[in-house]
């Protein structure tokens, strides 16, 4: 008779399946539109299929993959259309929030943003592509949770992770991520001094270069 696993050993088993994908999601060695074939990973990673179908749970909670009918769990996509629809929404609910920084920020929100960014930035530089997108997400969700409207800061975090595919395909790029990095601190610069109008420019620019490396992307390999 097999015994079952612990409860911590089962945690233990199904993130680290996660982590797996996630880091070949980032790294593009899953590419948008990618089947991930449950048996495969079964076999690759020694997982449990409760382990690798948590995973998926996991991956598809975040926006990395979608599920569909008779295709089973893929890398997600998204046409050019849908990315230009998206990236709308994104600018205007974010550079609204950016109007509610018109004070200076305290010195805790500014400490705590320095620090989320100051990991951020040694991760990426360490190619911890994991850590970068965890990193990136806290970074987002205390920034616009500091604007002070909730409803604000939910939508904002629903479109950011709808666009998690788009985003994370600029990882590999080092110029990006150091473009990234500074517009971070640019961002804290900001909110430290009370300008709204730097700081909803800042974020324009920000969502704009992973956006644009994944149009060119796409146009080059002709998935519209």
């Amino acid at each position: 008779m097999r015994t079952a696993k612990p409860l911590s050993d089962q945690t233990k088993n199904w993130d680290a399946v996660y982590r797996d994908l996630q880091r070949q999601i980032i790294a593009g060695q899953l590419r948008p539109r990618e089947r991930l074939v449950e048996d495969e990973i079964i076999e690759r990673t020694g997982a449990t299929r409760h382990a690798v179908r948590r995973a998926f749970d996991e991956l598809e909670r975040v926006g990395l993959v979608i599920r569909q009918p008779n295709k089973g769990v893929q890398v997600r996509d998204y046409s050019i259309a849908e990315v230009e629809e998206l990236y709308e929404i994104r600018e205007c609910l974010e550079t609204r929030a950016a109007t509610h920084f018109d004070r200076p920020a305290g010195p805790e929100l500014v400490s705590q943003l320095t620090d989320i960014a100051t990991r951020h930035r040694e991760a990426s530089r360490s190619q911890r592509y994991g850590e970068v997108f965890s990193l990136n997400n806290v970074f987002h969700e205390v920034l616009y949770r500091a604007a002070g409207n909730q409803q604000l800061a939910d939508a904002i975090l629903h479109y950011t992770f709808a666009t998690h595919p788009i985003r994370t395909r600029a990882f590999p790029s080092e110029e990006l991520r150091e473009i990234a990095i500074g517009e971070h601190f640019d961002m804290i610069d900001a909110i430290a001094r009370g300008a709204p109008e730097e700081l909803a420019g800042i974020i324009r620019k920000h969502i704009q270069g992973p956006k644009e490396f994944y149009l060119k992307a796409t146009y080059i390999q002709g998935s519209i």
